[in-house]
């Protein structure tokens, strides 16, 4: 990650399935360039084999089945899993376009397909409790993301002691909710600086919800190093991750709003900025001549000096100076509008 700017992953997830596989090629190189010209730091996609994620008999998904999608979850599976030849053809894509490519393994044989192409790793929500794929990513030393939708902290805390003790490095904590797509009242997006605190990781955000700029824009402002979103050509497109996925214009929309909230967010201390100080010499009280002085006047708050906006005229000293010069003699002939400065009363 670069410049401690937030790392956005544009996630295609299984939306590259088209149905042969000269469109799917097509159709991922497309999401790639799509992330690319959004601003995306990153494009991942999801690399599995139905044998290896569910048992034989795991029959529907609920959420699917109500989404439409009658086939059994492993019928689903098997039809989106990603060939192992495409990845070198998308990862070399991806380099193309001047953009990491990325894509989630659901087994250690998917993650050692992966691995070679990727500089960054990422575990799926619910891989957290996969023992081997742990032991394998963290034998990588590569940056891991790791998904904690429907997890507790007992869970999370296994999964990062499995992490470290097999040498894993740095790895980061994204709040998800593990629902598809995420009500915004959901999201639970202060569990990000639970997270952080309770573990001492970077976290970041995996959003599920169809918004394209509240989850993502208030995450930045939480603190998220990292915030990974589902994108589509088209949410009418059949599949199982199209219909809350982002379009490519929310999607360039999401990369403006959350470089934006960076800007607005600053370096984390208060201090006077450049932008200001034009404003900050013309309008700030200081201790101003409101009468003609001359040299050897009394000054007198309300009769010759006073605390008022300076304007485009001299600048004078800081309210806190005026029981100092309230009542001393001026020094020297003081115009109207003048600032009064230091030197310019006796130190008597």
């Amino acid at each position: 990650m670069k410049n401690n700017s937030v790392f956005i992953v544009a996630e295609a997830g299984s939306n590259w399935r088209m149905g042969t596989p000269e469109r799917d090629i097509k159709m991922a190189k497309t999401l790639i360039d799509v992330a690319s010209d959004a601003g995306a730091d990153a494009i991942k996609f999801q690399t599995y084999r139905a044998h290896s994620v569910y048992v034989p008999n795991a029959g529907n998904s609920d959420y699917l089945s109500n989404a439409g999608i009658k086939e059994s979850i492993n019928k689903i599976f098997e039809d989106l899993s990603m060939p192992y030849e495409m990845i070198p053809k998308l990862a070399e894509h991806a380099k193309i376009k001047k953009i990491e490519f990325m894509s989630t393994p659901f087994s250690v044989e998917d993650a050692k397909a992966i691995d070679p192409y990727t500089n960054y790793h990422k575990i799926a929500s619910y891989e957290i409790s996969h023992l081997r794929l742990i032991e394998y990513i963290a034998s990588t030393g590569k940056p891991t993301f790791l998904s904690t939708g429907g997890t507790n902290k007992e869970e999370i805390r296994w999964a990062l002691e499995k992490f470290s003790s097999n040498g894993g490095g740095k790895i980061t904590l994204l709040q998800t909710t593990a629902k598809y797509p995420a009500p915004i009242d959901s999201l639970n997006l202060k569990a990000m600086i639970d997270l952080k605190n309770e573990f001492n990781v970077d976290v970041g955000l995996s959003d599920h919800s169809t918004d394209p700029v509240i989850g993502p824009v208030t995450a930045t402002a939480l603190g998220a190093s990292v915030i990974e979103k589902h994108f589509t050509l088209d949410k009418k497109l059949p599949g199982p991750d199209h219909s809350f996925a982002l379009n490519p214009d929310e999607l360039a929309e999401m990369v403006k709003s959350i470089r934006n909230t960076e800007k607005c967010l600053g370096e984390g201390k208060k201090i006077v900025l450049n932008e200001e100080l034009e404003l900050r010499d013309y309008a700030q009280r200081t201790i101003q001549c409101i009468k003609q002085i001359s040299k050897g006047d009394i000054f007198i708050e309300g009769k010759n000096i006073e605390v008022l906006r300076s304007g485009k005229q001299r600048k004078g000293l800081h309210p806190r100076f005026l029981e100092k010069i309230q009542g001393k003699k001026s020094t020297r002939d003081v115009p109207i509008g003048d600032g009064i400065m230091e030197e310019d009363y006796e130190k008597i």
